[in-house]
């Protein structure tokens, strides 16, 4: 085999591990986005209470996601039923089922018409987004630098092989 498709094999068997290694640290960014969001809707559930889509888009902070639809949903339409609209949300494709679980039970605490359910829903979201957050932080440390290597190490060898 030729030397530029054994180059060709081991350029990809790095960047695939370099790809994992991103995949990772994009996954961090995501959940500590969605920290940041939780905390900012506390922030403002404690200030003043607003009502839930201002709350809704406090929480956004003016991005296309999930929390800005719920609000454009219950503004359009103020009846809407809340479990329908939990529903039909676009979440982020790098959501784990716990991740979709805590943020479906932290909107239905927010539907309540109690500030002080609302705001344990916050806290109990809040809490638990930290704890996702670093594990992810954790794997990504722990698993980055081995993605990378690996994927280096895979390179040489497919290379050596083809050679």
């Amino acid at each position: 085999m030729s030397i530029a498709a054994a180059c060709i094999a081991a350029a990809a068997c790095i960047l695939a591990g370099g790809g994992a290694a991103r995949r990772l640290a994009e996954r961090e960014k995501t959940l500590s986005a969605w920290e940041e969001k939780l905390i900012r809707m506390e922030d403002e559930a404690r200030r003043g209470g607003a009502a839930l889509p201002a709350l809704l888009r406090e929480g956004s902070a003016g991005e296309a996601d999930a929390l800005r639809a719920l609000a454009d949903r219950l503004e359009a339409e103020p009846a809407a039923d809340g479990e329908a609209a939990i529903r039909a949300l676009p979440w982020p494709a790098a959501f784990s089922p716990e991740e979709k679980a805590a943020l479906t039970e932290c909107l239905r605490g927010l539907f309540s018409p109690e500030k002080e359910s609302q705001l344990r829903a916050l806290q109990r979201a809040g809490e638990q987004w930290r704890r996702f957050t670093l594990a992810a932080r954790e794997n990504r440390e722990k698993n980055a630098a081995l993605y990378r290597k690996l994927g280096w190490l895979a390179g040489a060898a497919v290379f050596i092989l083809l050679c």
